[in-house]
């Protein structure tokens, strides 16, 4: 794959459990790729400012933080929802780092581990909040709740989104606790989404190469390929 916007940088300091927190049997989105999709979105909405950015599968919130940091200039606001309660949790923590006040209180958090414990991984990691401070020009406004994407009676809690992305679990690292059983649901999550989806707005949505989408409110406009992950981009249907 060529990558058009995200330069394939040294990431380290957004490594999982440094400063962004992590848990056990979450995944973490490969920040370069995170990077280039959103650039991809932000081209094909022709925006000149700030947009809002929704992740409905957030997980513990660490596509969302690295986009915050690397692209916080360009959002006016950050929401992430998902259905797990203990994910939630773990993504509120991850949001208040793109806020200084919530930087500084893991500094220190990270300064009195060292003092401890004296591991060289605290060091590491306190020198990285600083980098990842000096990325945070200004607090970026999060929001985040519960819901289902699949449900049924999906009601918004959300104004129109600018930039949707949603990375669908598959194989079998990830399980969803609703009732996603079969690839054919992808269709009614992505339909669901769309409800929230600006008039210029862009859904990406990834999703391994086998699962297809066949939505009747949203029209595919872009994809690419990489590696296992196929992004599929989607704005709504003009009517002729």
């Amino acid at each position: 794959m060529d990558y058009k916007f995200a330069q394939n940088d040294n990431f380290e300091d957004f490594a999982a459990g440094r400063v962004i927190y992590n848990a056990p049997g979450y995944t973490n989105f490969p920040v370069r790729l995170a990077s280039e999709i959103f650039s991809r979105c932000y081209e094909l909405i022709n925006a000149d400012g700030k947009v809002t950015l929704y992740d409905p599968c957030c997980g513990i919130g660490y596509l969302l933080t690295t986009l915050g940091f690397l692209h916080g200039d360009k959002i006016s606001e950050i929401y992430g929802s998902d259905i797990a309660t203990d994910a939630l949790v773990l993504a509120e923590k991850n949001f208040q780092l793109l806020k200084n006040e919530g930087l500084v209180t893991r500094l220190k958090d990270l300064e009195s581990k060292h003092l401890q414990f004296g591991k060289q991984s605290h060091q590491e990691a306190m020198i990285s909040c600083e980098k990842l401070s000096q990325l945070l020009a200004s607090d970026v406004k999060t929001t985040i709740f519960q819901r289902d994407v699949l449900d049924k009676d999906f009601k918004s809690k959300l104004p129109l989104i600018d930039v949707i992305i949603c990375d669908v679990p598959y194989g079998e690292l990830v399980e969803w606790e609703s009732d996603f059983k079969s690839f054919d649901d992808i269709t009614r999550m992505v339909d669901n989404l769309g409800k929230n989806l600006n008039n210029s707005g862009v859904l990406a949505v990834i999703s391994d190469k086998k699962q297809k989408i066949n939505s009747g409110t949203l029209v595919r406009v872009s994809k690419f390929q990489v590696g296992k992950r196929k992004v599929e981009f989607f704005r709504k249907k003009v009517d002729e």
